[in-house]
């Protein structure tokens, strides 16, 4: 299990990027949204989408 956020702050492509706790790529804590804390990577996009109501969610390519 590990603890999923969201950034604040779309990339160049409109995408809003979710993150693990262990990532070298975590948004600094005033640019980041806690999601939740889930078993893996899937769970954390589909949450993020219906917590965030956004539709363009990606998750990090080292959270994968």
């Amino acid at each position: 299990m590990k603890f999923y956020y969201s950034g604040k702050v779309p990339d160049a492509w409109g995408d809003i990027m979710v993150y693990a706790d262990n990532c070298r790529s975590l948004p600094d804590v005033l640019e980041r949204v806690y999601i939740g804390i889930f078993p893996n990577s899937i769970l954390a996009i589909e949450n993020a989408k219906q917590k965030l109501q956004l539709s363009k969610v990606k998750i990090c390519k080292c959270c994968v």
